[in-house]
């Protein structure tokens, strides 16, 4: 059921996209193709460690030679995940890392066995742990409860399972409290979830990252790490460490462009136009000045690089804006 309104989902907005004004979408934002007959795609990395996507999500998971370790369980790829693990192992499931605690990500762990071994920051287990939601866990994505973790760690984890090693690491907020980095340093593979988005401009405001200076920091902490690739969570392919220089580059620039715009562009100047009695007119007009320009000085540069830029970067100018005016 997951996956059948999720697809109607995505064959609705394929449907009315060309209704819509968009800057063509670069060939960098393209991701793998996907088998229709399938609905996923799981292909080896190096060394028993395999991505999957569904096209919108990315995820991870290790043939061990005495058990499956699955990173995350997004709810759009739902069983396909068990499908996919099965077409190369026979290993079951034993163990599972929550790379943070956003039910997009993991709300389908529900599928995975309940004697496995749930591994996550002590964060995301608090997180988790919440009784009192105005609506349900996951409720848009379809996810549900999820089992909660059985194993949680402060700042790092290393995780050894027969012939494989993950090594968990917390770097402080970013995306959320608890977004952790999983790092393979047999093959040279990062995961890090809701960061990056190779080929595009991040998700609208920043993926709601919850710190921005956090978010911008962390683009540096990933390339801190001997990695050759990157599962960043989403857009049907993996990111190379040119993707991430090329996205901390965008970044930087929204970040110039924002203190341009708030040294530019007069407040007390939109004030005698607006007035003073309205004080949510006068601050809503001068704040969509100041992201109008940060936009402006950013979109002619990035809109034929990457995806979306013509649709998010003012977005992201706002939370840098509003995060340069009060931190």
């Amino acid at each position: 059921m997951i996956q059948q309104v999720c697809a109607a989902l995505f064959f609705m907005l394929s449907a009315t996209a060309t209704s819509f004004a968009a800057a063509p979408i670069p060939n960098v934002a393209r991701g793998v193709a996907i088998s229709p007959d399938k609905g996923y795609n799981v292909a080896e990395i190096a060394e028993g460690l395999y991505w999957v996507t569904e096209g919108a999500y990315t995820t991870m998971f290790l043939t061990t030679g005495q058990g499956v370790i699955v990173v995350d369980a997004p709810p759009t790829i739902g069983d396909k995940m068990l499908k996919a693990i099965a077409e190369v192992t026979n290993e079951p499931i034993t163990h599972v890392v929550y790379s943070h605690s956003h039910a997009d990500h993991i709300g389908a762990a529900g599928l995975y066995p309940a004697s496995a071994t749930y591994i996550a920051h002590e964060e995301t287990k608090a997180r988790l742990a919440v009784s009192k939601r105005s609506f349900p866990y996951g409720m848009f994505v379809g996810g549900s409860a999820v089992p909660p973790p059985t194993v949680t760690f402060t700042d790092r984890y290393t995780l050894k399972v027969g012939s494989q090693t993950l090594e968990l690491a917390y770097h402080g907020n970013d995306h959320e409290p608890g977004n952790i980095y999983v790092y393979a340093p047999k093959q040279k593979v990062l995961l890090k979830i809701d960061i990056i988005f190779p080929g595009w401009t991040p998700f609208k405001n920043l993926a709601i990252a919850e710190d921005v200076r956090g978010y911008l920091q962390a683009h540096d902490i990933i390339l801190s790490y001997d990695f050759d690739k990157l599962v960043s969570g989403h857009w049907g392919k993996l990111a190379s460490r040119e993707d991430v220089e090329v996205q901390k580059d965008y970044m930087n620039d929204i970040v110039a462009n924002a203190g341009a715009a708030l040294k530019s562009v007069d407040f007390y100047a939109i004030a005698k136009t607006t007035g003073a009695a309205n004080t949510a007119l006068l601050f809503d007009t001068y704040l969509d000045a100041v992201i109008q320009k940060c936009a402006d000085l950013t979109v002619p540069k990035w809109v034929d690089r990457l995806g979306g830029v013509d649709i998010w970067t003012g977005d992201h100018c706002y939370d840098v804006i509003m995060s340069l005016r009060v931190e």
